[in-house]
């Protein structure tokens, strides 16, 4: 030995605010609406990639305040509607995968959610908002249960394709 010891790989840092908005918590908690809402409307949880969109599709407020109020109108079609919003949806899917993989593993260890095949369920019944709730609180768990109604009429990979991910 020589006396120099190889020091180890440097672990990565969150900055504080990403630590703060995307903590694991929260990330989790929303993975839970929108498993819960697509099984009450449909017929099982969330598809294991469909996850990976649901931080995207809720936390990035523009994103969030467009989604429709009318549970009518499909993906496809706001979608359409949506494509300078969109631009970016590709990177901001690669951007939250970490924190949806923190996001899940949280959900899996405290009991949270589940897994059935590839399938995300939520094992409990999430929290009902209150007025005591920060506004953005409710208006992110209100889009993660809408997102999650989407995918009772959109196959994942269609989901995708017209959010421009991967192509």
């Amino acid at each position: 030995m020589s006396g120099f010891e190889a020091l180890p790989p440097a672990i990565p840092r969150r900055s504080p605010e990403a630590v703060a908005l995307f903590n694991a918590v929260l990330t989790s908690e929303l993975l839970v609406n929108a498993c819960w809402s697509k099984a009450q409307s449909g017929t099982t949880g969330l598809d294991w990639p469909a996850a990976f969109l649901i931080l995207p599709l809720t936390l990035h407020p523009p994103t969030r305040e467009s989604l429709p109020r009318d549970r009518r109108i499909t993906l496809a079609r706001w979608a359409v509607r949506q494509t300078d919003l969109l631009a970016d949806m590709n990177f901001r899917v690669a951007n939250m995968a970490q924190p949806t993989k923190r996001a899940i593993r949280r959900g899996l260890r405290v009991g949270r959610l589940g897994l059935e095949g590839t399938t995300l369920v939520a094992l409990k019944r999430p929290k009902q908002s209150t007025k005591g709730w920060p506004d953005e609180l409710q208006q992110s768990i209100k889009a993660a249960r809408f997102c999650g109604q989407w995918f009772n009429v959109t196959d994942t990979h269609m989901a995708y394709e017209l959010l421009g991910i991967g192509g």
